[in-house]
């Protein structure tokens, strides 16, 4: 539990309540006590589908319901506000034992995606977007993590972009919608101008480019701060992260291992390793401190013969001189391979689910805390 998180709790605490939750089955819920109150129902007694339980206790915009619920069983419990107003999303599912912290939201059931927004920064100007998550408004006192994506015009199911779109607002509502990610921000930075000057670390014999310098000084010092200021952000850098694909993915991998003091997380999709005869697998010989968490993918042909790979070698070359720089395999490095799928906006959007929920968890279950609400 993060100290925001435990903030709310009263300063009553009795041995017995402590004992009495270690065993109870715990659920408590964060929301603003200006905006109605909380109630629960279930799919077992106590409680009910038609019925509304009160809470066991309440501190300030805390609420917590005590279940019993016996060794080997579970229950389908859903938070209303009032009498009649349901929370957002599936029902979440208890069993014995558990102990759970929510913060629901009843009045938007989808992402909300702002206005286009663009920076007077030097080479380029820097055009981006932002979606936040449904409880944004009603959250008040939430902080969220920040993920920063090239390609900010194929993202939207709204764009328009000739080379496709990825519809990441709908695929992060899908799994907002059955709890399986944390709610995030996603700032979306247009890359299409200058993509190989923005986007390649050093120029490429072939298709030149090479300053992402540049690019990613601009988002450090003017828009990260920007976004910070404006929005309620969890700014560290464990709760930053950086995404893209292609050349994105490339820049991606590039910002973090560049600068890990500021994007502690990094997705890299069909990543353009070959870029500039694989200078970035060959930077990653020494690891940088702190170490970045890193998500690598690739689609691979069925057939071994045919002509396009979708840099399924190269990724594996950096997963290996990542792997002799360090990295731990299923810890602070991922990296999973895509039969029959090709380089493509299509195939990026079928599987960005997965490191979305690899690098941005849902909550998990909390311990007891050390303070409780007397009764």
């Amino acid at each position: 539990m993060t100290s925001e998180d435990a903030s709310d709790w009263g300063d009553k605490t009795s041995l017995g309540i402590l004992e009495r939750l270690k065993r109870a089955t715990i659920i408590e819920v964060v929301y603003p006590r200006e905006r109605g109150t909380i109630g629960l129902r279930g799919s077992a007694a106590p409680l009910s589908w038609t019925k509304t339980t009160a809470p066991t206790a309440t501190a300030g915009d805390r609420s917590v319901f005590e279940l019993a619920i016996a060794d080997g069983e579970m229950v389908d419990v859903k938070i209303v506000r009032g009498n009649d107003e349901w929370a957002h999303g599936r029902n979440y599912t208890l069993h014995a034992g558990d102990h759970v912290l929510l913060r629901p939201a009843f009045e938007r059931t989808k992402c909300t995606l702002l206005p286009p927004v663009v920076l007077d920064t030097s080479p380029w100007p820097l055009r981006y977007q932002v979606l936040l998550p449904p409880s944004y408004d009603e959250q008040t006192s939430k902080h969220y993590p920040v993920l920063y994506a090239q390609d900010g015009q194929a993202l939207w199911s709204s764009s328009s972009d000739p080379f496709g779109i990825w519809s990441i607002d709908t695929v992060i509502d899908q799994l907002l919608e059955i709890a399986v990610v944390s709610e995030l921000i996603v700032v979306g930075i247009d890359t299409s101008q200058a993509r190989m000057d923005r986007l390649g670390p050093v120029p490429d014999p072939t298709y030149g480019g090479g300053r992402a310098a540049e690019h990613l000084e601009a988002m450090v010092s003017v828009l990260k701060p920007r976004i910070d200021a404006e929005l309620r952000t969890r700014s560290g850098r464990e709760d930053t992260a950086v995404i893209g694909s292609s050349l994105g993915g490339l820049f991606s991998f590039y910002a973090a291992w560049t600068r890990p003091d500021v994007f502690g997380k990094a997705i890299c999709l069909s990543s353009s390793f070959w870029w500039a005869n694989r200078h970035m697998i060959r930077e990653a010989r020494m690891a940088p401190s702190p170490r970045p968490t890193i998500y690598l993918d690739s689609g691979v042909a069925l057939n071994p013969d045919a002509p396009s790979q979708d840099g399924f070698q190269h990724t594996r070359s950096m997963q290996r001189a990542l792997l002799r720089a360090g990295y731990e395999g299923g810890d602070d490095l991922h990296r999973l391979a895509f039969p029959g799928q090709s380089h493509s906006t299509a195939a990026w959007s079928a599987r960005v689910a997965i490191p979305l929920q690899l690098l941005f968890p849902p909550p998990p279950l909390t311990q007891v805390p050390a303070k409780s609400i007397a009764p």
